[in-house]
Parts: structure tokens; sequence; C-alpha cells
């Protein structure tokens, strides 16, 4: 009977192994290509290091839409009957792009899209103008990203001089453009391009395909509104995503987040009944309580993460983890989550 049930148990091992493998996602590893449309969950072949080194690498994504990457940074290229559209001019790569843009077309570029404030998406727009000369250029961006720029006095960018609300239409093309995403900074503006039967996403710092996320989920202004966005990005209807840094991103990359996301949460609410405040009240300094307080929990969840998630990426994941449980942990203290 020992021996049966050992057999009943060993076959079940097996047969969850193999389901865990033919669930895993093999995403197709390829150089990228100007030409060749990526087919779905293809990603662009070589690391961060090889990819940084590269003047720009381009990727076809539709008839007329190109994932272009410069320096780890991530842009779209949208191709219309006269003219080129861009989304986003990450700083110190602007010569580099209007490269890019040659290599893909003899059209000429008319309009650059800001995706948020963040000079370092948005800083070589200026670059971009002067160097071709052409103060014609529009430059597009929702009301909440022009405020952003004004307030906060981000001078670097060249200024906003179309407002956009809920779509974008751009010679023949419609961009869809959806305002809600909060967590990363307050006005951070997604695009979607339907091409053919394509639907590209361009959303920015909300998921880096193929590793963990940037610290403090790539220094997130809302832990709990980012939560809100990965969300989002999973109900939404779309194929491939621009992301703002490493590689072409799908939705098996924001489940992925989504799930880490849940986890960091879930560690978290199992630390609160562990800690006991009172025994934190040492001297005469509150910040020395709350640091006491916050460090047990955080420490306890990091560490049942570092169990799932720390084994074959070891090194980013003693860099960054730990930032996400603290923002995590301070947005859910503050709201009693």
């Amino acid at each position: 009977m020992k021996i049966i049930k050992s057999s009943s148990a060993l076959l079940m091992a097996v047969v969850l192994s193999l389901s865990a493998k033919a669930q895993a996602t093999e995403f197709i590893y390829k150089p990228a290509s100007p030409t060749e449309i990526a087919v779905n969950l293809q990603r662009v072949e070589g690391g961060h290091l090889e990819r940084f080194k590269k003047a720009y690498e381009i990727q076809r994504l539709s008839e007329n839409v190109y994932w272009v990457s410069l320096s780890d940074y991530n842009v779209t290229v949208l191709v219309g009957k006269e003219s080129v559209l861009l989304i986003d001019a990450p700083y110190g790569v602007g010569k580099r792009l209007i490269q890019a843009i040659k290599s893909i077309t003899d059209k000429p570029l008319s309009a650059i899209v800001y995706s948020h404030a963040h000079a370092d998406h948005i800083g070589d727009s200026s670059v971009i103008l002067k160097e071709l000369e052409n103060k014609d250029i529009n430059i597009y961006a929702t009301e909440e990203v022009r405020n952003s720029l004004i307030s906060h006095k981000v001078n670097m960018p060249a200024p906003v001089t179309k407002i956009v609300l809920d779509e974008l239409y751009f010679e023949g093309h419609n961009l869809e453009v959806f305002s809600n995403f909060n967590g990363h900074t307050p006005d951070n503006t997604a695009f979607l391009i339907k091409d053919g039967k394509h639907k590209i996403l361009h959303a920015i710092d909300l998921v880096h395909p193929g590793s963990l996320e940037f610290r403090s989920f790539a220094n997130v202004e809302d832990a709990i509104a980012y939560k809100n966005d990965i969300d989002t990005l999973m109900r939404m209807d779309w194929d491939v995503m621009v992301t703002g840094h490493s590689n072409l991103g799908y939705k098996e990359d924001v489940k992925f987040v989504q799930t880490y996301v849940a986890d960091v949460q879930n560690f978290i609410h199992q630390g609160f009944p562990l800690a006991d405040f009172s025994t934190h009240l040492k001297g005469d300094t509150p910040f020395a309580w709350y640091q006491g307080y916050s460090n047990q929990i955080i420490d306890f969840a990091h560490k049942q993460l570092a169990k799932k998630y720390r084994k074959g990426r070891e090194k980013e994941f003693d860099i960054v983890a730990e930032s996400h449980v603290r923002v995590m942990f301070w947005a859910m203290f503050a709201r009693a989550l």
C-alpha cells in the first residue's frame, strides 16, 4: 500500500511538472529586423549591455510601426502617408534617433508625442528639432503632461504645442490615448496603435520585459496606483508593447508583474501580525520606532519573496527587490490596506 501511494505521488509530481513546463512561456529570440514584422512572443536577442553599446536597434512591429531601442531606451516610430510620428525622445540619443528614423524611411519627421514629463524619456526632443532645423515639428502631449512640465520647470524637452485628448489622428492612423495610468507618474500616458491586424501599445515605465522591475517599481509615485495600472494593462486589448526599457513586451510579461506585485502585498500582509509596534518604542525619537516596526515587516516580506523569485536572478533581485517591498509597504501602511 505504501508503494502504491508513493507511486501515485511520484506520478502526480511528474504530471504537475509537465503541466508547468507546458504552460511556461517560450519566447522567440531573433536579431532585430527593420523589415520582418515580429511574430507573437518574439524578443530581440542580446543582453542589456550589448544593446546599450549599439547605436540603435529597429524591430518592425507592423506595416507602419517600428520599435526603436537606443541605449536601453525604447521609442515608437509610426510612418504615415507623408511623414513620421515619434513617441518619446529619450535624453542623450536624439542624433542617433534621427539616424534610425532615416534608415526606416526618407519621409520627414513631423510630430513628436510625449508619454510623460520625465526628461530621460523626452529630453532630446529639443535636440532633434535643432538637428533637423525644423521648428514646425508638432509636439503633442496631454494637458497633464504639459502642466507637469511647466509646474516642475522641466525645460530640457521642447515645449508642447498641441494638446491631445482621447484620440490622436495622424495621416490615416488613429492613436487611442489612455491617460488613466497614474502609478509611475500622475501624467503617464499610453497610446494604442491599430495597424492592420496588429495592435501595438506604447506604455512606458510599467513593465521591464524579461527582468524584475527597476528599483521601487521604476520610482513609482503611487505604488497602489501602479498595481492598478498593471491590472489595467491586463484588461486592455493589445498584442505587443513598446516599453520604456528592455525588450518587447507581451501580456505574459504583465502577468508576471501582476503576480509579483500580488505576492509583495500578500507577504506584507503576512508580516503585519508578526510585528508588535510596542516593542519598538525605544528612545525618544518616533522615527526610530517606525523604522524598527517597518523594517521588521519589510524584512519578513523580503525573505518570503526571495524564496519564490531570487533563484536564477540573484543579482538583480538583491539590487531591487527590497525597494519593491519598501515602497509598497508604505503605500499600504498609509492607506491601512
